[in-house]
């Protein structure tokens, strides 16, 4: 029985009858594995399940690992080490070591390296766009880890294997100053790395964030300059040239059930130049969230009109139904029927007003047939 394993039971039962051919197994053929998915863009190695497979292999309990932990290394400087994960590596490695199994040892080493690369990564950059790290790793500095080892399993492998032979001996021997040492080294080294590529990340990733607003922007102002070409048009139709939609009309009182003789009052009325103005503007904001025209022919862009005449209280000073309702009172003040108007019902009121923003409305997909 190894020095080692005696002294884990000398403080709790947590680390026996260890199958070493067994452990070796399963943590190199887990070790290779997550180097060869390094290779993608984004990837974290994971250990969660590892971590529960070798707690079984090992007999040994969190609970167990924090309380020897905190006995043998009760240092304040050393909480890094109360880590059920971080000790239970060490304790591996130092397990493998007193079996004078050095190559079992550096293979548990490089599942720590590993997992302190993930536990950095997630640190700083949480949600990795893949692009993004790409592009980060071909502009790092010459003298970057990532760059003078080509790859990022290549420079933790260099990591693992220059640390294991400086501080094998340390480990071996149970030298607890350096067994400290080498845990908080390890990370320092690895968050060193992972900090200034993290800094070229964001760098970039800010950088095209910039350029895909400014393309969006000069996107919108394109996309505004023609919408309101083509709402100037519209609007002309309807009120300079005085074109009266028939049907559009009679669609807009099927819809709404609103009374024959004014539906026709009503669009005559605002066939006049008086209205192109508040028209344009009333087409504007019908239209300006629209990003497909083709949903114009569609149903669901007469719901989208129901619910812009349903909102009953907006933040904007001007809005698609305030907008409406202003040439509506205009309509009815020009008919002098504002006094009928005002005895109305709440109910036929909203007919009324909703009569004039699905004529539009079906003005506007009669226009575009």
């Amino acid at each position: 029985m190894s020095k080692i394993t005696m002294d884990i039971r000398g403080q709790k039962k947590f680390v026996s009858d260890i199958d070493h051919r067994k452990l070796h197994s399963f943590i190199l053929k887990n070790v290779s594995q997550e180097f060869a998915n390094l290779v993608e863009d984004c990837y974290y190695p994971t250990f969660s399940n590892i971590y529960k497979e070798l707690l079984s292999t090992t007999n040994s309990t969190e609970k167990n690992l924090v309380e020897y932990s905190k006995k043998k290394y009760n240092l304040p400087w050393a909480k890094i080490l109360h880590d059920p994960k971080t000790i239970l590596l060490v304790l591996i490695v130092q397990e493998f070591l007193s079996a004078n199994d050095a190559a079992a040892a550096l293979s548990a080493f490089h599942l720590l390296v590993l997992r302190n690369y993930s536990n950095i990564m997630y640190k700083f950059i949480r949600h990795c766009n893949p692009d993004v790290f790409r592009t980060a790793l071909g502009q790092l500095s010459h003298n970057h880890l990532f760059v003078l080892k080509k790859t990022i399993p290549s420079s933790l492998m260099y990591l693992s294997n220059t640390l294991f032979k400086k501080y094998k001996d340390a480990l071996q021997k149970d030298d607890i100053k350096n067994i400290v040492k080498v845990v908080y080294e390890l990370r320092h080294r690895i968050n060193q790395s992972v900090r200034s590529f993290a800094q070229r990340y964001y760098d970039i990733h800010s950088k095209q964030k910039q350029i895909r607003s400014e393309e969006e922007k000069e996107y919108d102002l394109g996309r505004e300059k023609n919408l309101r070409q083509f709402i100037d048009n519209i609007s002309k139709t309807i009120t300079v040239y005085k074109k009266v939609d028939e049907n559009a009309a009679e669609e807009s009182r099927r819809l709404t059930k609103f009374n024959s003789k004014l539906s026709v009052m009503y669009s005559k009325n605002l066939s006049q130049p008086q209205f192109t103005e508040d028209v344009s503007l009333a087409l504007f904001l019908l239209l300006r969230d629209v990003k497909d025209f083709e949903k114009i022919n569609t149903t669901n862009f007469l719901d989208y009109v129901k619910r812009l005449m349903s909102v009953k209280i907006s933040k904007q000073p001007i809005y698609f139904k305030k907008q409406i309702s202003k040439i509506h009172d205009q309509i009815i003040q020009n008919l002098n029927l504002v006094d009928w108007y005002n005895k109305l019902s709440t109910q036929s009121k909203s007919i009324s007003r909703n009569f004039i923003a699905y004529y539009l409305a079906f003005y506007l997909r009669n226009f575009i047939s």
